[in-house]
């Protein structure tokens, strides 16, 4: 009984601690108990696994508070604009997330482009070669597999 009571304080404490912070490191620093611990707690208590993702919603939710007073300030966005767009993102993706997407395959063929041209390339580079921006050899090799995309077809 004494030992559940502990368990009971413990846990708790390990609560207030993730709270505080929101990591586990210091929620089990706070509790006085090691990861491991908190790894049992986790899979034998799910009334505890449930508290540990309210505690971490809640603990996003006061970040987020304060990220909005940040932003909010006209001169701290001066400062950290990218904290300004970040909260866009989050908050109205769909007019401030960027949206382009490499397909897959496209990517794919990138790689093995340049994993082959590694290969072959010699192992000293003129002066000329890498005055060739790395834009212009990426359109090289996007057209040369839309070129050869295009003699597959015929």
């Amino acid at each position: 009984m004494a030992d559940q009571f502990r368990t009971t304080i413990a846990k708790k404490r390990f609560l207030e601690g993730l709270l505080e912070s929101g990591t586990i490191r210091n929620g089990c620093k706070h509790a006085k108990v090691s990861r491991p611990t908190y790894y049992v707690w986790m899979e034998s208590d799910p009334e505890f696994a449930e508290k540990v993702a309210d505690v971490r919603q809640e603990f996003g939710e006061r970040l987020e508070e304060v990220v909005v007073g940040i932003v909010l300030d006209p001169e701290a966005v001066k400062r950290s604009p990218v904290l300004a767009i970040t909260l866009l993102n989050a908050n109205l993706p769909n007019k401030y997330r960027p949206t382009a997407i490499v397909q897959e395959e496209t990517a794919r063929d990138l790689l093995k482009e340049w994993r082959k041209a590694a290969t072959n390339a010699p192992k000293a580079v003129s002066p000329e070669e890498l005055a060739v921006p790395v834009e212009q050899q990426i359109e090289e090799i996007l057209s040369k597999r839309t070129d050869d995309s295009e003699a597959e077809v015929d």
